[in-house]
């Protein structure tokens, strides 16, 4: 009972304060708003019957002396007789012209009339009988109505209207006026012979106006049936707002009324016109009448200081009153919760801190809630996306209380991969990792979520390091596949353009039922393994991977002629060998994945089968050597691994190269004095030098060459013929000894090469020796 006297005492001082104002107030205006509308009202609507009775009794003039020309057989003859022109039609004009004449002095409010005949092309006004182009340079030529636009005014003339042009006056200024066009005669069916017009003097008009004007501040307009302005005592246009209200005034039956017209308050009039399909519109600005709101005034001001002496009393009376609940409220908070608060002596504050802080409480624990459920939901989708729940009773109530509502049995996953989001963080704090990948699994997870939305209900998880989307589809198969593969295309587009992060995903087939959402997954793993071969930044479907080659091209001697060019720096026919391996294996359909991890080892292998022939003891060369292979094993893409292999080969080559250049000179000598201090070793050979020297015996044999001008073979056979025949002539030895000394492994051997070399035989060689030396004794 005393919270609800409390509530009721609070609620009950508000309303006394506040419904004092405002009766008062509300009495004050109901009364000055009937006194202004009033007299108002009253005056404009006198105004108008006068505008009404004027100009309605000059337009009846206008349309009688239209009836009386139509009477006259002369001209209808005239009209009729127009194609004819002679002496006798030409006369007859002439007597009409004194008609028309007359007619014009006798009411002063036209200026001008002519019939236009439309057949002779010709005018007859009531001062000559001109042509058409002659009577536009008199009355339109400079004027904003072009000679066209004046002759199909003249031509397709139907009906019965008035009309505001610019005109040329007699003394040739350009006016604009109200121009009369009727077609002649009246009761002609289809196009009528002829137009006849009517040009009214705008300055007696406008003056016709302003006679019955109420007031110099009033302003009243005549419109047209489209709401246009044809005269006014004011500015030329009705302001947009005046006519909009007008508009809403003749929807209504309402004739009188209040708006706004440039910046002030105006009370609006309106009449319509018992000849013409008119509006006659007055405009008198309210302040007019302030004179008459004075003694409003003096009521209003009496109200609000009775407002303020009552509402006083009444707001100290009931604070007294409301403070007693306060301060039972203060009591129950506690001095030790006082002491943590700020402004301790004011009680409002301690209350608000108070609920500040209990809400503060609330809304972390919702958050902390929120963001717990999201990691089990994150988990539960996980679990299933891998197969380990089992579908039934508990697997529904389970999702609904995660918030997982299923539409219907058709399931699809995409597998998102991020390749590189260092664009989207460019500052130079301390990196917190973790924290900048929540934020950007944030972003994909709500421009995918919201973009592949129109498919049907998507759920995300994050899966190791990768985010699983588990589309649960609306449509049929056959177009949501599509649409799905469109929407990660247009959020790849947005988020890279916009973020600078960079993603690749797989995209599985549409199954059927929540037991295929593990099928769905491996499709999807699939899919994304696929980015080896494809590249990054691939969105890949089943459809990209669906016959995947199954046979690998690269066979043993394309591996041993990329070893020796590789070996021997030539970096050309290396470069060629390896695209022609690349562009065999991924031209047309992509290798499946196995052969296309299997291709990759296997190029590793030839790389460091290559760097292993370059043998040296160069400790910064072997690191360079290792550095580059270390490199080659981090590439994730094949794109990369060709990248990687063409820049491993050109930096090979190059130290080839560098190393050619540095031993160019000392190498050469160091050949030449191994195969002379190791001619007599039977094993000596170009095999022998290459292990000695660390080179690749193609190399070894192609730079010996280049050197010497003979290959190792003929040079090593060659420095043992010599020191063979230095041994035939000194020594008492026969040709087997002399074959083991210089390092044969037979004297057959020894004798085939001695011939090759000599043309002769060690025997021969040794008995000719013997005869020179006898006959020189």
């Amino acid at each position: 009972m005393k919270k609800k006297s409390i509530l009721l005492s609070w609620s009950i001082s508000y309303l006394v304060i506040l419904l004092i104002p405002i009766l008062i107030g509300a009495a004050v205006f109901v009364e000055s708003r009937n006194l202004l509308e009033e007299e108002v009202n009253r005056s404009n609507m006198v105004l108008l019957s006068q505008v009404q009775e004027n100009i309605d009794s000059q337009m009846g003039d206008i349309g009688s002396i239209s009836s009386q020309l139509m009477a006259d057989s002369q001209l209808s003859s005239f009209i009729n007789h127009a194609s004819e022109q002679d002496a006798r039609w030409r006369l007859m004009g002439l007597d009409l012209i004194k008609n028309l004449k007359s007619i014009r002095i006798g009411n002063g409010l036209i200026r001008e009339l002519y019939i236009y005949v439309k057949a002779s092309d010709v005018a007859l006004s009531s001062s000559s009988l001109v042509s058409k182009n002659f009577l536009y340079e008199i009355y339109y030529e400079g004027t904003g109505v072009t000679e066209q636009e004046w002759t199909r005014l003249m031509q397709e003339s139907r009906e019965s209207v008035f009309r505001k042009m610019e005109v040329r006056s007699e003394d040739q200024r350009i006016e604009e006026t109200l121009v009369y066009l009727q077609p002649f005669p009246i009761q002609a069916t289809g196009d009528s012979p002829a137009t006849f017009v009517v040009t009214l003097d705008p300055d007696r008009f406008q003056q016709a106006i302003n006679n019955v004007r109420l007031d110099k501040e009033s302003t009243v307009f005549i419109l047209d049936r489209d709401g246009r302005t044809l005269f006014s005592t004011g500015p030329i246009e009705t302001p947009y707002t005046i006519k909009a209200y007008l508009q809403l005034n003749k929807d209504s039956g309402r004739r009188t009324g209040t708006a706004e017209w440039n910046g002030e308050s105006v009370t609006v009039s309106q009449i319509s016109s018992n000849v013409q399909d008119w509006q006659y519109v007055s405009i008198v600005p309210t302040r007019i009448y302030a004179k008459k709101l004075t003694v409003i005034r003096n009521i209003t001001f009496a109200g609000v200081a009775a407002v303020l002496m009552l509402g006083g009393v009444a707001a100290w009376w009931f604070t007294r009153r409301n403070y007693r609940p306060l301060g039972r409220i203060m009591n129950i908070i506690s001095d030790k919760v006082k002491v943590k608060l700020e402004q301790r002596d004011d009680e409002f504050g301690i209350l608000q801190n108070v609920l500040t802080r209990a809400w503060e409480e609330q809304d972390q624990f919702a958050t902390r809630l929120k963001e717990q459920q999201t990691m089990v939901r994150s988990s539960f989708l996980s679990r299933m996306m891998k197969g380990r729940v089992r579908p039934g009773a508990e697997l529904a109530a389970e999702m609904e209380h995660l918030g997982i509502r299923l539409e219907t049995d058709s399931f699809a996953v995409l597998l998102l991969h991020i390749e590189n989001y260092g664009g989207l963080f460019r500052t130079r704090e301390p990196e917190d990792k973790e924290k900048k990948i929540q934020f950007v699994h944030l972003i994909l997870t709500n421009v995918l979520e919201e973009l592949m939305s129109a498919v049907g209900p998507v759920y995300s998880a994050e899966m190791d390091g990768r985010i699983a989307f588990l589309v649960n589809i609306r449509g049929s198969a056959g177009e949501a596949l599509p649409q799905l593969i469109k929407s990660a295309e247009e959020a790849q587009h947005f988020i890279q353009s916009r973020f600078l992060v960079y993603f690749s995903v797989g995209v599985s087939g549409i199954r059927q039922s929540i037991a295929e959402i593990a099928a769905c997954f491996r499709e999807s793993e699939e899919a994304l393994e696929y980015r080896l071969i494809l590249g990054i930044g691939q969105i890949i479907d089943q459809n990209r991977i669906r016959q995947p080659k199954e046979e690998l091209y690269y066979p043993l001697d394309l591996e041993r002629q990329l070893v020796n060019y590789i070996a021997t720096g030539n970096y050309a026919r290396s470069t060629e060998v390896m695209n022609e391996i690349l562009m065999t294996n991924f031209a047309g359909e992509p290798l499946s994945v196995e052969l296309a991890r299997c291709l990759m080892f296997e190029l590793i292998g030839t790389m460091l089968k290559a760097t292993e022939q370059m043998k040296s003891d160069d400790r910064k060369e072997l690191t360079q050597r290792n550095e580059l292979i270390r490199q080659l094993f981090a590439c994730e893409t094949f794109e990369e691994i060709e990248a990687e292999l063409l820049r491993i080969l050109e930096t090979v080559c190059q130290m080839v190269h560098e190393r050619k250049r540095s031993h160019n000179t000392e190498l050469k000598d160091q050949l030449v004095d191994f195969i002379h201090e190791s001619y007599s070793d039977v094993n000596l050979g170009l095999t022998h030098i290459s292990e000695r020297f660390r080179f690749h015996p193609t190399y070894v044999s192609k730079y010996f060459k280049e050197q010497t001008g003979v290959n190792v073979i003929d040079y090593i056979n060659q420095y043992r013929i010599e020191q063979a025949k230095k041994i035939l002539q000194e020594d008492e030895l026969n040709v087997q000894e002399v074959s083991e000394r210089v390092g044969f492994l037979n004297s057959n051997s020894f004798i085939r090469v001695f011939k090759k070399y000599e043309g002769i035989t060690p025997g021969q060689y040794k008995q000719n020796n013997r005869l020179i030396h006898h006959e020189s004794r």
